[in-house]
């Protein structure tokens, strides 16, 4: 059964290899293969186009003139009213496609006073409620009712019946920006409390790259300061300056009275937000997601990155739920060359064409319905309901099929606007579509008319000859060697999956003697740790859904659970896969005997599910475990309770089961060959390097200078990057150790001689100071997958025209840091093939690929082929001489030392940043028994912690335990 539906899989590989027909039912259009070809061509040189005509030096100019000139206006009005202060800003633009071709600047202002956590130890945690999905207000707002002393702060703004009013709020912070508008300070960063304002660069980040900061210690803290010798901020008489207050943010129009840049206008919108973390209730991302989805990883991990409650909206008291951290890491899985974000910069061109050809139309009015966020929903609705699996996602998604996923996407929009009915993302009750009142159907109609339009216009472009064109030529050939090298990489994947005899055996359970014990041994040490990360990360979601009165916290993690036997934890990660399982079944169904009896399935269920518990709950092996010690193991007992169940109960457990684990199964084994990868975008090495060397220059001990060149040594990458920043320019470094307490250093060389003063080994300077080479002409496509391996050897261009504000923005240690988490990838999955081939050492077959491109290009990938593998051989040859040296203090191994001795750790220069670390005579330690717990037990106990947190007090004696939350399939 399984080899057949893996000859299936293959078929339709294969059939998605090539272009076939496209038809269109909403726009009525039908393309051939030859037509989509030629659109692929078309796309890309539009984009090309685009690029090349956008990257102006004047509009990068005004646009950072323009974020120094916020940043100063915020700081001004933190200054004047401190409730309203914000130690960092929130850039919420950067997911955008070609953000450097737009005028218009997005930001959100956390108010730290009310967000959690809270920026240091010693502030009082606010107290408040957030009442989610009332019927009063649409899905996707929440209200916020403050209590005690929070209200006493923030009454003011708040209604008759104590809600958080956040029309009030947001004027109020107009009112400050316009006072700080015409005031003359603060007149310079150097001037601004850096622990309670945002005033230099480093601290503009994105969503995500703030939630993982607010998780460090403050004193691990590092930033960039503003460049120059004597650094200000601009004048705001400098410019004509509007600010006006509107349901959707503050709006601020910035014009420039330079005649550099007079003829430039820059939109601004500021968003007023209280960050929380944790996750809404009132939605079922990811939870709706199964764990075989390829991208349930990404999902899992995505929600685990807070939420704000946005001032945005008509109601006074409701305050939007938005998840910009959540959004900015899905997209940034994907690189700018992908096919994902190719489609997504199309979508957006398109966007302005349509809002172009509107006010091209003076007789003729069309209200503005389409809007960037609806183009990203529909991105993302299409991205989590069209898989197929890890290895046909990666084929479909290939450059090859562009066209196709474009022209789709925009079908799907028209009809999307026809039906007033698209769903927004996260919850699915909200419409993003909904009419605001003064539209009527035709005006939807119309929308969707300008949709077709476009639709149309591809249509007759695809008809062109490209007969004899270079050009076009070259992405064809481009694109057959890429879906070369997928099919080459399915081959190799599907070709390490155990016989067919044994996955019916394993599966199926037929003719086995010892049933217990197949399913876990038949799954590789590779899909056991990859299964055991996505158990964790549901569970880490489940422990951080939001609660009515984030006071109970406290309480709830007092609770004691240390004494529970690991058997409950067992159960509660079986049931809670196991009604994931019956969940997807019967939302997906299509057969009418499954719809139409579906209480009935569900019942027996949840009735057998209880007896499967049971049975645990008596088995002599499983009482016997004290707890687990590895996560593998854990993961083995409940893959084998999952097929026994599945065994046992054919009828009523064996549906739901059956395909739900085969689909685990064949995800996880496609996706365990980039284990590597994703343990590397997981791995905090560099992150803990860069906290200890703020630590150390906090407390006095090393100068900022001494840590950097001492980290250039243990090859950091942050402090590479921080040494080459000092040989360009002047560097201020800001460190944070407290509120309050803020320390500026400057890191720069001797004039006549920058680089002599630095005395650090020649072999790490010689292998530090290799410049990467310039390419030479390049023959293969922009958005070539083999293009983009040889540009990482290639210096980047238009770093010349980036003003140095940006610079020292994007190069910030911890943005630098926390922008290597992202994958970035050219195809749909969870690593890169070249990097799964060079580990798997099947780099012979890339090379086999490489054969089929231009000449120049060849030579440059065999070059970087062989010089991977000289660099491994050098690496192995080393290891194989170092185990030839002799072993001493063999003998002296279990040697204690003398009372007086002073016992010091050796760190390894990789994860030290050049400090010593002394460690306290194991005399004066506290000799406690230590128990090793597997994380993944841990977090399953965290989540059950969290799910019981349903408590009502009536009196001190007496609470009544909510069981609304609690799985059907438990029996109590």
């Amino acid at each position: 059964m399984f080899h057949k539906r893996r000859q299936e899989t293959r078929k339709r590989s294969s059939k998605l290899s090539r272009l076939e027909e496209l038809v269109l039912p909403n726009a009525k259009l039908k393309f051939c293969p030859d037509q989509l070809q030629n659109l692929n061509y078309i796309i890309n040189k539009r984009l090309q186009q685009n690029i090349s005509n956008g990257s102006e030096k004047s509009l990068l100019l005004a646009k950072s003139v323009s974020e120094r000139l916020v940043q100063r206006l915020l700081c001004g009005a933190g200054m004047l009213d401190p409730r309203f202060s914000s130690k960092y800003l929130i850039c919420n633009n950067q997911h955008k496609i070609n953000n450097n071709l737009s005028n218009k600047l997005d930001y959100i202002v956390r108010l730290d006073c009310l967000s959690l956590p809270n920026l240091y130890k010693t502030d009082a945690k606010p107290k408040y409620s957030v009442t989610e999905s009332e019927s009063e207000y649409p899905a996707g707002f929440a209200r916020i009712k403050l209590h005690t002393s929070t209200f006493k702060i923030w009454g003011d703004f708040t209604n008759s019946q104590g809600f958080f009013r956040r029309d009030k709020v947001q004027a109020r912070l107009v009112e400050l920006l316009a006072i700080a508008a015409s005031k003359e300070v603060p007149t310079s960063p150097l001037y601004i409390d850096e622990s309670v304002h945002c005033g230099v660069p480093g601290k503009v980040l994105d969503a995500f790259t703030l939630h993982n900061i607010l998780k460090l210690p403050p004193d691990q803290h590092v930033y960039y300061g503003p460049g120059g010798n004597v650094p200000r901020f601009p004048d705001p008489r400098d410019f004509r300056l509007a600010i006006v207050d509107e349901p959707d943010g503050i709006r601020l129009k910035i014009e420039f009275l330079s005649p550099a840049l007079s003829n430039i206008t820059v939109d601004v919108t500021i968003l007023v937000a209280i960050g929380i973390d944790c996750w809404p209730a009132s939605t079922d991302f990811p939870n709706r997601l199964s764990l075989g989805h390829p991208d349930c990883l990404l999902y899992h991990q995505a929600a685990q990155t807070g939420m704000y409650l946005v001032g945005y909206g008509v109601h006074s008291s409701a305050w939007q739920i938005r998840m910009p951290a959540a959004e900015y890491a899905i997209l940034s899985h994907y690189g700018q060359n992908s096919t994902v974000k190719t489609v997504l910069d199309m979508l957006y061109l398109i966007l302005e064409d349509i809002d172009g050809s509107r006010i091209s139309r003076k007789h003729h009015v069309s209200y503005k319905i389409l809007t960037k966020y609806i183009l990203v929903t529909a991105l993302l609705e299409e991205l989590e309901e069209s898989s197929l699996g890890p290895i046909s996602d990666m084929i479909i998604w290939s450059p090859l099929h562009l066209s196709t996923h474009l022209l789709r996407l925009l079908d799907k929009i028209v009809a999307k606007l026809q039906a007033e009915r698209l769903p927004n993302y996260f919850f699915k009750k909200a419409n993003l579509l909904v009419n605001p009142g003064h539209l009527t159907d035709d005006d939807f109609v119309l929308e969707a008319n300008n949709v077709k339009s476009v639709v149309a216009r591809l249509f007759d472009e695809s008809l062109m000859s490209t007969k004899g064109n270079d050009e076009f030529n070259r992405i064809i050939q481009a694109q057959e060697s890429e879906m070369i090298l997928l099919l080459k990489w399915r081959d190799l994947v599907e070709g390490l999956l155990p016989p067919p005899g044994t996955r019916g055996r394993r599966f199926c359970f037929a003719g086995s003697k010892n049933r217990q014990e197949i399913a876990h041994t038949q799954y590789t040490m590779r899909q056991l740790e990859y299964i055991g990360m996505l158990l964790n990360r549901m569970l880490m979601v489940k422990q951080n859904i939001m609660q009515f009165d984030n006071s109970m916290e406290d309480f709830i993690n007092s609770q004691n659970y240390h004494q529970d036997h690991p058997l409950e934890d067992i159960i509660f990660v079986l049931v809670t896969i196991m009604d994931q399982a019956r969940d997807q079944y019967l939302s997906t169904a299509t057969n009418p005997a499954i719809i139409k009896n579906r209480l009935k399935i569900k019942s027996n269920f949840n009735n057998h599910t209880s007896k499967l518990v049971d049975l645990m709950r008596k088995d002599k092996e499983l009482l016997s475990l004290v707890t687990f010690e590895e996560d593998l193991s854990l993961v083995k007992t409940i893959l084998k309770w999952l097929y026994r169940g599945m065994d046992q109960s054919k009828r009523y457990l064996g549906p739901i089961l059956r395909p739900y684990l085969n689909n685990i199964f064949s995800s996880s084994h496609a996706i365990s060959w980039h284990l590597e990868s994703i343990k590397d975008r997981l791995n905090n090495d560099e992150l803990s390097a860069l906290g200890l060397f703020a630590q150390l220059v906090n407390s006095g001990s090393i100068t900022p200078a001494q840590g950097l060149i001492d980290s250039v040594n243990k090859n950091w990458n942050w402090a590479k990057n921080m040494l080459t920043m000092v040989e360009k320019n002047t560097l201020r470094v800001i460190f944070i150790s407290d509120r309050g307490k803020v320390y500026r250093h400057i890191l720069s060389l001797p004039s006549y001689h920058r680089k002599s003063s630095l005395q650090f080994d020649n072999k790490t300077l010689e292998s530090r100071n290799e410049k990467k080479e310039i390419r030479r002409q390049k023959t293969l496509p922009n958005r070539s997958y083999f293009n983009s391996i040889l540009s990482e050897r290639s210096e980047p261009n238009g770093d010349d025209i980036i003003p140095q504000h940006d610079h020292l923005r994007n190069d910030s240690p911890l943005s630098l840091i926390m922008s290597k988490k992202h994958r970035r990838g050219e195809h749909r999955g969870s690593g890169d093939i070249f990097k799964a081939l060079t580990s798997m050492q099947k780099l012979s077959m890339f090379q086999e690929v490489a054969s089929n491109l231009p000449a120049d290009d060849r030579l440059e990938i065999l070059e970087l082929i062989q010089s991977i593998q000289t660099a491994k051989s050098r690496r192995s040859l080393a290891k194989r001489w170092s185990a030839t040296l002799p072993q001493v203090n063999h003998g002296q191994k279990n040697k204690s030392p003398s009372n007086n001795e002073v016992v010091q750790k050796y760190t390894p220069k990789e994860e030290s940043a050049g400090i010593k670390v002394t460690v306290e005579p194991k005399e004066k330690r506290p000799k406690e028994p230590v128990r090793k717990t597997s994380v993944l037990l841990e977090s399953c106990r965290a989540a059950r912690i969290r799910e019981d947190s349903g408590v009502f007090y009536l009196n001190d004696s007496f609470k009544i335990k909510s069981l609304l939350s609690k799985s059907d399939s438990f029996k109590y």
